[in-house]
């Protein structure tokens, strides 16, 4: 009788422990991790239209145009190598001290930092560093 109630006690402490663990008892955790698996393995280009183009577009503008932003960042930053590694460090850090387009960090709110991987961010900078009008 004692190993049936102690194999009742261990199944409810299983049973409590691990009911938490399933994509219904927290959806929104859930849905997280599908969106990140979902914008990890999208290209450069779309992670750009998708995570960046909402903001940064020339029709609603919530944040400078991004081809605005590439022009003053070319101008200081004319190598792809110094230029990625510009934009890497201000989107890890996007501080009014940090910026380099003055004109959009006077005109609109201060970007919120990314929950990128520097992997994402360095592709998307790359991106952004070869394409002509985003």
């Amino acid at each position: 009788m004692t190993n049936l109630k102690l194999f009742s006690i261990i199944i409810v402490l299983l049973f409590t422990t691990f009911n938490g663990i399933n994509k219904f008892s927290n959806p929104q955790t859930y849905q997280q991790i599908k969106n990140n698996i979902r914008v990890a393995q999208q290209t450069p280009e779309a992670f750009f239209k998708t995570q960046c183009g909402f903001c940064h577009n020339k029709e609603e503008l919530i944040a400078p145009d991004m081809n605005k932003i590439k022009a003053v960042y070319l101008k200081k930053y004319p190598t792809k190598e110094a230029f990625v590694k510009a934009i890497i460090a201000f989107v890890k850090n996007p501080d009014k001290k940090n910026a380099i387009y003055k004109e959009g960090i006077e005109k609109f709110t201060d970007m919120p930092k990314m929950p990128f991987k520097d992997e994402q961010i360095k592709a998307v900078a790359r991106y952004i560093y070869s394409t002509s009008g985003l």
